[in-house]
């Protein structure tokens, strides 16, 4: 867990300062983080990592706040300490409930930011939970892979472990499935695969692409993929979670997007940037106790590809506050530049307002179909077509706030313009809006240029597309999984009989 503890500057009044040993200070654990060609040696503190440390160690701290701990934690029954809600085994539908909660605090705090918050990886960890049973039938003679996972669920809920999650393979020669032969020996190198075991853990090598926030993250959790389980090598199939600081490991991180010498401002650039990274992988070593899955995917397959989103409220709340704020930026402009009431600009926000309010139904939808599995978890209902329909539509809404806004996106002042007695009047006069000031207006309008514009925004955009799995797969296993027979039934006693005519 992160707090203020070591933070970087100074809480804002008011802050409850709450002291761990997850605090600030531990991500100065040696970890190995580039940057540009660089070395990082001080995470927490570089400015491309500072604005999401502090800010994810202040939404951490909301958790022992008077206003928000009911809401965001519960009494563990084993050692009777405040956790993090989001590592709550739903067992009832009041706990569905209690963690929707809980994501809507996450998400309206970060403002629908936020990918990969703590709160959206803890569900992959109670993924694996409720398939316990079937992890342990894999039997292999160094460990439980079904008792690891309850301990290490455990582990994270007690201390309140913030995750990154590591799926995708190096984009290098996509030419061949991945269970050919061939494409696995030519990968050999480059797909994450273990090197040998030994009587302390696997040594693993290899490479990972698009980590959001390793660099600050408590520990890597890499998991089973659909290319995973598809390879021909037994030595490709594994699963497990490791410290980010373990020795062998390298985080190559992306040109950040929240940088900026000058003092335009990036309101959620700054605070949000995830950080995407690259992890290479060289003779790792991976505790027998931290490894989940291992040459075997097979009891885990179908339960991989139907219950990774079984709890996960968090990135449903991300995206309907990601909508909300969309939607209520583009009426801000609109009123800012008197063009509210145009009937194009009206309808065109309206839009926007129908594409929110269907995904509020759809929660509430896949809340209304949660079922208890005879495993013991409550299980949301389906949300596949969910992934796929906001990877169709936010490109969308992001079209339409770049249309209401107009070409006022690509020119405003920055706050040393602002400041400046020279150039003050004539801000006042050619770069106010209808009944707003030009600061009012500038800044609204530079908050709508890093969710449409920006490079931030333009990260987020490409995230959102993906983020789901690839839309075409996920439309073709939504086919395959789509009940027709009663529908069929009926057509086919329908077109079996002469049709009236004259």
């Amino acid at each position: 867990m992160f707090s203020y503890g070591g933070a970087i500057g100074a809480p804002s009044p008011g802050t409850i300062l709450v002291f761990y040993p997850q605090d600030i200070e531990s991500l100065r654990d040696g970890r190995d983080v580039w940057l540009d060609g660089k070395r990082v040696d001080d995470v927490p503190s570089h400015p491309a990592f500072s604005g999401m440390v502090n800010e994810l160690a202040r939404i951490y701290d909301l958790q022992h706040s008077g206003e928000f701990q009911d809401t965001m934690t519960f009494v563990s029954p084993e050692s009777g300490n405040r956790c993090s809600m989001s590592w709550l085994i739903p067992r009832s539908a009041d706990d569905l409930k209690r963690k929707r909660r809980n994501s809507e605090v996450w998400t309206s705090q970060s403002w629908g930011q936020l990918g990969r918050a703590p709160d959206v990886l803890a569900p992959y960890i109670i993924s694996l939970y409720r398939s316990r049973e079937k992890l342990s039938s894999v039997k292999h003679p160094r460990c439980d892979f079904g008792e690891n996972v309850v301990n290490y669920h455990r582990y994270c809920m007690e201390n309140d472990l913030f995750l990154t999650h590591a799926l995708g393979d190096p984009q290098v020669d996509r030419s061949e499935q991945p269970q050919n032969e061939q494409r696995a020996q030519r990968e050999e190198d480059l797909a994450l695969h273990v090197v040998e075991e030994t009587s302390e853990g696997i040594i693993i090598t290899g490479g990972k692409q698009l980590v959001d926030a390793a660099p600050i993250s408590n520990a890597t959790y890499v998991s089973l993929s659909a290319t995973f389980t598809q390879r021909s090598d037994p030595k490709f199939v594994l699963a497990f979670s490791i410290p980010t600081n373990s020795s062998g490991m390298k985080i190559l991180c992306r040109e950040p997007v929240s940088i900026w010498s000058g003092s335009y401002g990036h309101p959620l650039g700054v605070p949000y940037d995830e950080q995407d990274s690259m992890l290479f992988f060289e003779n790792v070593l991976v505790p027998w106790d931290r490894v989940f899955m291992l040459y075997d995917s097979e009891p885990l397959r179908r339960d991989f590809s139907a219950g990774i989103n079984f709890t996960e409220w968090g990135n449903l709340c991300r995206i309907h506050e990601r909508m909300k704020v969309m939607t209520t930026v583009a009426t801000m402009i609109a009123e800012s530049i008197g063009v509210l009431d145009y009937r194009e600009v009206s309808a065109k926000i309206g839009e926007m307002v129908m594409y929110t309010e269907m995904w509020l139904h759809a929660m509430d939808g896949v809340e209304h179909g949660a079922h208890m599995e005879d495993r013991g978890v409550m299980a949301l209902g389906s949300m596949t077509g969910m992934n796929i329909y906001f990877a169709q539509i936010s490109a969308r809404m992001v079209q339409i706030l770049r249309e209401v806004a107009g070409s006022g996106l690509i020119m405003q002042p920055s706050e040393n313009d602002l400041a400046s007695p020279e150039l003050r009047p004539y801000l006042d006069r050619y770069l106010r809006g209808k009944g707003v000031d030009v600061e009012y207006k500038s800044r609204l309008y530079r908050l709508a240029h890093d969710l449409a514009v920006s490079s931030s925004g333009m990260r987020q955009e490409v995230y959102e597309y993906w983020h789901g799995g690839d839309p075409n797969r996920n439309r073709i296993n939504l086919l395959r999984g789509f009940d027709q027979d009663a529908t069929r039934s009926r057509i086919e006693d329908l077109i079996s009989r002469p049709l009236a005519h004259g």
